[in-house]
Formats: structure tokens, sequence, C-alpha cells
């Protein structure tokens, strides 16, 4: 007796045992959990859909590249590339772009640096007026008369460099268009942004 009280004690134990495991074995439908964590455009070389989510997929080895800046996009904005990278679909693609490729005091526009100076008015150095950058008869005259280049007197009047003000006047989408010869200078010219 006491031996068939056993058996059907450890029976109820082995059953109630199996019906715990049974209740644990409920098959997943969570695709990532089972692997199934790519796109298709990540396995290029083939890939085996989630049967319970066809767009996620498993590969072997997948191409998981997240970076979204391009050389264009970083060169749109000034910068350089940044230093981290990755292909995805034949183009690479960086994590961040890098330095600017503008000086100290200078702004973008699509790509251009130019100078935060006036964008019309007097400026200094255009050829037509005299002084180019380089050696020129007049400044003879202004070393005599002002001590320095005539470059360097129309500037210590706090004019911008007539190319700064081009480009500043191109970058804003205007054409600069010279007036006039004179000011307070040698080589000092007017430009209007038109």
């Amino acid at each position: 007796m006491k031996k068939g009280m056993l058996i059907t004690v450890a029976g109820m134990a082995l059953l109630a045992g199996t019906a715990d495991v049974r209740a644990a074995c409920i098959p997943t439908q969570d695709c990532a959990s089972l692997g199934y964590k790519y796109t298709a455009a990540q396995c290029p070389d083939g890939a085996i859909a989630c049967p319970f989510d066809t767009s996620k997929f498993f590969c072997m080895e997948p191409q998981t590249c997240d970076y979204t800046y391009t050389a264009e996009s970083c060169a749109a904005n000034c910068q350089n590339v940044g230093s981290s990278s990755c292909v995805r679909n034949g183009t690479t693609y960086y994590a961040s772009c890098g330095s600017s490729k503008c000086s100290s005091g200078q702004s973008c526009n699509n790509g251009t640096c130019y100078s935060n100076v006036a964008k019309s008015g007097w400026c200094c150095g255009y050829s037509v007026c005299g002084y180019s950058g380089t050696s020129h008869p007049e400044d003879s005259d202004c070393q005599r008369d002002y001590g320095r280049s005539c470059y360097q007197h129309c500037k210590s009047y706090g004019y911008p460099d007539c190319n700064d003000m081009q480009e500043s006047c191109r970058a804003s989408g205007s054409t600069p268009v010279f007036q006039d010869c004179g000011g307070l200078a040698p080589s000092t010219a007017y430009f209007v942004c038109e």
C-alpha cells in the first residue's frame, strides 16, 4: 500500500513538473530575439525572412552602416569629412563632418566660405584703382606721404579688402558692380551689390 502511494505521489510530481516545462516552452514570435534584426538592404548577399514579420531578416554577414553624412553634405556646409566611415550600397557615409574649411571670421553659404564684411561700399586693393597686392608705382608716393603702402593706408581707415567684399556680395546671391576709384587713399574702390 505504501509502495503504491509512493508511486502515485511520484507520478503526480512528475506530471506537475512536466506541466511547468510545457508552460515555459511557448515559442516567441519576437523576430529580433530570434536573430531576425536586419533589413533586406543590410543583407545584400541573401537573407532569411522572419516568419512573423517579413520586413525583418537574418543573414550571416550584415552590413550595418547607419551613418548619414556624405562628403557632399559636409562640403555643402564648408566642412571636411569626419574620421569614422562605412560603405553602404557603394556610397561612403561618415559618422559626422569634421573641421570647418572656413577661416576664423568667415561664414559658409552653400559650400563657399566668405568673409563677414559689408557687401557694398569702399574697399581696398582693387587693381583698377592702383595697388593690387604687389608693388605698384603709386606705393612710393604712399610710402613718402603716409609711411606705408597704399593698401596699408587704405586699410588704416577700416575699409575691407575688395576681394572679401566681392565674395560677401556673391555669397548673398548678388553681383558686385564697380562704381568709382578714389576715396581717402589710392587703391580705394567703391562697389555696390546688385
